[in-house]
Parts: C-alpha cells; sequence; structure tokens
C-alpha cells in the first residue's frame, strides 16, 4: 500500500507491505525502513520543513493512518481506500450473521438427513 502527501511543495511517501514492512521517503530520499507489526504507533521526522509525524491506528474495529505537519492534521486517512473496505465489512455485520444461521440450519439437516441414514440400514 502506498500514499503520499505534499509537504510544502515536496513529497513525503509512505510505503506499507503486508508482511509488516515499512518505508518513509522524504523528497525521494528513504528516510526510515523497518519491519513493524505494531497496531498503534506514533513516527516523528524532524525534516527542514518541520516535524512531520505518521500516526497509526490498526484494528478490526477501527482503522486509521493519518499525518500532521508541525502537530497540524494534514492528512485525514493516508489510505481511505482500505478505510472504507474495513468499514464496509463492519456495516455488512448483518449480512454475514444471516449466512452463519444459514449454515447452522444445513448442518442441522445434513446432521437429522445422516442420523435417519444411519438408523434406516441398521
Amino acid at each position: 500500500m502506498e500514499a503520499s502527501f505534499d509537504v510544502n511543495g515536496k513529497k513525503f511517501e509512505v510505503d506499507f507491505s503486508l508482511f509488516g514492512a515499512e518505508k518513509y521517503y522524504y523528497d525521494g530520499a528513504l528516510l526510515k525502513k523497518r519491519r513493524s507489526f505494531k497496531f498503534n504507533d506514533r513516527l516523528v521526522f524532524d525534516t527542514e520543513e518541520g516535524k512531520i509525524e505518521i500516526v497509526v491506528s490498526l484494528s478490526t474495529e477501527n482503522w486509521s493512518t493519518q499525518a500532521f505537519i508541525n502537530d497540524r492534521l494534514i492528512v485525514d486517512e493516508l489510505f481511505p481506500e482500505i478505510k472504507k473496505k474495513i468499514e464496509d465489512r463492519k456495516n455488512s455485520n448483518g449480512v454475514s450473521q444471516l449466512s452463519m444461521f444459514k449454515k447452522v440450519i444445513l448442518w442441522c439437516v445434513l446432521t437429522i438427513v445422516f442420523i435417519a441414514i444411519f438408523q434406516w440400514t441398521k
């Protein structure tokens, strides 16, 4: 997942992978590369443009990756498409409960049929 935003004419890039690799670039230069599996984190980068902060808060209920410059919110969400998918999944919870109910009914019917066949073959 990649995201970028402008810091006084210079590009700040954030690159996250599914396996915990993180890369942070400022004006084309790599500032930090690391592996992290933290669900809540705050990274601070001191640049000539000021203090740039990336705040990450990840869970199944909430997804938030924000960017601040000198304690002022610049980007409300770095990865809006991922946040939308999580919110859509959370909102469709009723559908999954209905699906679960259907599976329980199916298993009950299959169990009754299996028991009936087993009794009939005795």
